[in-house]
């Protein structure tokens, strides 16, 4: 029995297994349009040979099915606000914007993400070390 097989199977749990026996490639990123606030699960690189999660960006470029914007990536672990949840959408857009991304295996002792927009500024200017900083800054308005 393979290892795909012995998880699909229920045989492999979590941690730490899964972060153990398993490359980039088998797993799908999270991608999000903050005009629509929408975000969509879709593979990231074409070369996963680094077999790492903790990448900044995405080898591949999704266009919004709404807009037609190129959506943003946002990594593995990015747990989409409710479509109404404005605040919610803003904190992640200037997240996004500041660097962060939503990567790794979530084994850190960093400082969790804000999840409102009023908590934000104040998080990225405590933080200029975060492990999950490993994008560049960028606007969004500017991201085609």
């Amino acid at each position: 029995m393979t290892i795909i097989e012995a998880k699909i199977k229920g045989l492999l749990h979590g941690p730490p297994f899964h972060h153990t026996l398993y490359t980039m490639t088998e797993f799908l990123h999270k991608f999000a349009c903050f005009d629509c606030q929408v975000a969509f699960k879709r593979h990231a690189l074409e070369d996963a040979s680094s077999g790492s999660a903790h990448q900044s960006d995405s080898d591949i470029i999704y266009k919004c099915p709404n807009c037609g914007h190129r959506m943003a990536f946002m990594g593995r672990n990015f747990a989409a606000p409710s479509k109404n949840d404005s605040s919610g959408w803003a904190a992640a857009k200037s997240l996004w914007e500041a660097g962060f991304r939503f990567v790794g295996n979530g084994y850190h002792d960093d400082p969790a993400f804000p999840k409102i927009k009023p908590d934000v500024n104040s998080f990225i200017e405590q933080n200029p070390e975060h492990k999950q900083r490993v994008g560049i800054k960028q606007q969004w308005k500017n991201y085609s």
